[in-house]
């Protein structure tokens, strides 16, 4: 069944034997994160809900969709299963429900306004050393603009003080486009609510790269089947995820208050540099469930949790925009190595014509803003999610004069170490499917052999992987 909120899914979890409850005092600063780096390298490690963190009295969750297994069981869909139904449903749009003005919202049950707002009482975690201090990582950003319309993603915040973060907002996303707006349009203030602990429908739809106006709590609604209730914040003119444990209401000034914010370990691996004048916003009020956990994304060196969900939203959102055009697409993956920056493409072999990787790998920029660093497409009999299958295909069916080629200039993420300070890199196109001269044939079993084993794994004393 699909969870309706974070609690639920943290049963559905702990029943599936994926959640490992932590009871043994931790602290926020460091520890949490070090426990996080280490399980990433882990294969098959479980989520973590640490019950007892160092002088607060919320619990904090973490390592919630660090596999796809457990991306499968947030949205109730078999995990063999699972790109093809994401296309399928995220293709859609549901529109958000506004709860009734006369219910208790879960997230409003209790509510801090003015000087009761202390961010101190949260977990907010400091993940990795040389972070400038703790910051906020699964807070799910929602602001909207008359012409824009509705945004939700998610931002990283530095705490500041005990009703103050900083927020990065950078060029190349909705965030900084809708601020710029606002100045453009002579506001004096830019309000934001941030939602933390949300069901994790909601997280993974926040990280489809939709067209503009696309609203991504109406695809959060889609991959659900059914609309996400929200209700209207208490001190912006905004709406947020009712069932949310935790929210944060507030807003950013125009022109802002501004100081230096970082560093701060990234999802691509590295630790970013100091930001000057980056925008403060100020906290009016903090709404949460009684007994509210709180959600830590740990970000570092890859695989890590937030990298399995950009694997699957960034490639369907590259299929839904790329496949009308390209039927011969038969599925994609931005890889968790790949740090979400890296496209492997699919290729159905009696759909293939001359010319048309080519084609497919260029126009490959046409989604994400063009942030792809590296496209590289393969055959269909490539498994895309095993890292040593398209390596092997890249070695056994790509010949470096003539299967691939260059982008001399091209915008990535400024996060991405190698490119320069305004994230400009070149970008690599590479054909790794067999071509018409191709020698080779795979060594295997017959497939009726292949099959017969499968089902006879266990009968022969191997534990099925989950």
């Amino acid at each position: 069944m699909l969870p309706q909120d974070l609690r639920d899914y943290l049963k559905i979890l702990e029943t599936n034997g994926e959640l490992k409850r932590v009871r043994v005092e931790v602290d926020a600063r460091y520890e949490i994160g070090a426990i996080c780096a280490k399980l990433n390298k882990i294969r098959n490690s479980p989520a973590i809900l640490f019950e007892n963190v160092n002088g607060v009295s919320i619990p904090v969750v973490s390592q919630l969709l660090a596999s796809n297994r457990r991306i499968s069981l947030a949205l109730d869909i078999p995990e063999d299963r699972l790109f093809e139904v994401m296309v399928e449903r995220s293709s859609q749009r549901v529109e958000t429900k506004s709860i009734s003005a006369s219910k208790t919202a879960p997230c409003q049950e209790e509510v801090f306004t003015g000087e009761q707002v202390d961010l101190s009482r949260l977990p907010v975690c400091t993940n990795n050393a040389k972070d400038g201090g703790p910051y906020i990582t699964a807070g799910h950003v929602i602001i909207k603009d008359p012409e824009l319309g509705q945004n939700l993603s998610i931002y990283r915040m530095m705490y500041r003080s005990k009703n103050e973060v900083f927020i990065r907002f950078t060029a190349g996303h909705d965030g900084y486009d809708f601020f710029k707006n606002a100045e453009k349009n002579g506001l004096t203030k830019f309000e934001v609510a941030v939602a933390i602990g949300v069901d994790p429908s909601i997280y993974i739809a926040s990280q489809f790269e939709p067209s503009l106006g696309v609203y991504e709590l109406e695809i959060a609604g889609a991959l659900r089947g059914e609309p996400i209730q929200t209700v209207k914040c208490k001190t912006v003119d905004l709406e947020v995820p009712a069932n949310s444990e935790i929210i944060l209401e507030g807003e950013v000034a125009i022109p802002p208050k501004t100081g230096t914010e970082g560093p701060f370990g990234e999802f691509c691996g590295y630790t970013t540099e100091q930001v000057p004048n980056e925008r403060i916003m100020k906290i009016k009020a903090m709404t949460h469930r009684r007994n509210p956990i709180y959600h830590n994304i740990w970000l570092g060196r890859p695989p890590h949790e937030h990298l399995y969900v950009d694997a699957l939203s960034y490639a369907v959102q590259a299929y839904n925009e790329l496949h009308p055009v390209y039927p011969a697409i038969k599925r994609t993956y931005a890889p968790p190595w790949g740090v979400s920056i890296a496209l492997v493409i699919q290729i159905e072999e009696r759909l293939k014509r001359p010319g048309l990787i080519g084609n497919i790998l260029a126009s490959a920029l046409a989604t994400r803003s063009g942030k792809w660093k590296h496209v590289i497409a393969v055959d269909e009999d490539i498994d895309i999610y095993n890292p040593d299958e398209v390596l092997w295909a890249i070695t056994t069916r790509f010949q470096p004069n003539r299967d691939f080629f260059v982008v001399p200039w091209g915008s990535t993420s400024k996060l991405e170490p190698s490119a320069d300070s305004d994230g400009v890199t070149s970008k690599m196109f590479i054909d790794a499917t067999k071509k018409r001269d191709f020698r080779g044939q795979v060594a295997e079993p017959t497939p009726e052999m292949q099959a017969q084993v499968r089902r006879k794994w266990e009968e022969f004393g191997f534990r099925v992987e989950k």
